[in-house]
């Protein structure tokens, strides 16, 4: 068996972290894969370190007839062959140069890692025929997609939720003397993309809402466009949070910063599938805040290994993170159960597992 896999974002993230991790597991368990990506440096030489093909067109989506013909001319004389797109633009691409090779033999699957609505113009309606598989990242998504009835057989579709790579023995960074955190304060960690999406402003206010003398630190580390990260300052600095809410920017390797923390926050207004970021918390034994508005409801269990509020309701979310602060014998029980219920069924094995059965015909 040989896999290609097609990365077509520009810059690096989380979706190209989770490619790297299942090529570097597929490669061990003896699976041949080479790549297909952009022409750009920095995505190039992070996948160097497999030692694979690496493969650089323009991807340009659906309109992009040069690079679908350039990866034709490279599946044509392959034999046990699958295509692996991770969005709708690369599965485009993927479709054409299977019919361009003259291969219909070849396997197109293709994850889906938004929450969004399916569309059904002619062009996809094409597509989907095309396609083998599409797995969802959560229950969420896939009904979400279903929800403007799309032409497409239903047995193509799964759900599979995202696994992460977590090593042992990481070692937390020294995050409460980098921010003059004392040893009473409790620390709450959001990790991400700076974004209005990811209900920050909600973050702020929420801690706004809190009783002056409690004790919470909230650390947001992560990056996003000056105008917004300028934003947020300004709010922090309205509400005279300085002491309570720090920026740390971007920070790599992420997860000693993961686990330094005392409980993870996630306050996302708009639906999104299986977050990377709450699954590092729950493998590192902590609770997690998290919005009900998207998968996370299909892994964080209210009470158990963490608390679920409504998107954008700064008062819910002040009373959780409250509740985890106050109730310590609780917030460390949680964090238990969270690191349980990953090693029972949410770790890298257990998805890959699952993903290996997608490159089997079954329809």
């Amino acid at each position: 068996m040989k896999i290609f896999h097609i990365i077509s974002n520009k810059v690096w993230g989380g979706g190209e972290q989770t490619v790297l991790d299942l090529a570097r597991r597929q490669l061990q368990d003896g699976i041949d894969v080479e790549l297909f990506c952009l022409p750009k440096p920095d995505i190039v030489e992070r996948f160097r370190e497999l030692g694979v093909p690496i493969h650089t067109l323009p991807l340009g989506g659906a309109l992009d007839l040069k690079s679908a013909w350039q990866m034709s001319r490279i599946l044509k004389p392959q034999t046990d062959c699958i295509v692996h797109a991770h969005n709708f633009k690369e599965a485009f691409t993927a479709a054409y140069a299977r019919v361009l090779a003259r291969r219909m033999d070849i396997r197109l699957v293709m994850c889906r890692n938004l929450t969004r609505r399916g569309k059904n113009s002619l062009i996809y309606r094409w597509l989907y025929r095309q396609l083998d598989c599409i797995v969802f990242d959560s229950q969420v998504a896939l009904d979400e997609f279903l929800t403007t009835d799309p032409d497409i057989d239903h047995r193509k579709l799964s759900v599979i939720h995202n696994g992460i790579v977590v090593p042992e023995g990481i070692e937390p960074a020294d995050v409460r003397s980098e921010f003059g955190i004392r040893p009473d304060e409790v620390l709450a960690i959001y990790h991400g993309r700076l974004d209005p999406e990811k209900g920050l402003d909600t973050v702020v206010e929420a801690v706004g809402l809190l009783p002056a003398d409690c004790p919470l630190r909230v650390v947001l580390v992560g990056r996003g466009s000056d105008e917004y990260t300028d934003h947020l300052r300004s709010l922090i600095a309205e509400r005279h949070l300085e002491g309570k809410i720090q920026l740390a920017g971007f920070r790599n390797p992420i997860l000693p910063y993961v686990a330094a923390a005392d409980f993870g926050v996630l306050a996302s207004i708009v639906a999104e599938g299986c977050s990377l970021s709450a699954q590092e918390h729950l493998a590192l034994g902590h609770p997690v805040v998290a919005t009900n508005n998207g998968g996370q409801r299909e892994y964080i269990v209210e009470g158990s290994n963490g608390l679920l509020v409504p998107p954008g309701d700064a008062k819910a979310l002040a009373l959780a993170m409250q509740r985890l602060v106050e109730q310590k014998d609780q917030r460390l029980a949680m964090g238990r159960q969270a690191r349980t219920d990953f090693l029972d069924h949410m770790t890298y094995e257990h998805f890959y597992a699952k993903m290996r059965t997608i490159y089997e015909p079954s329809v």
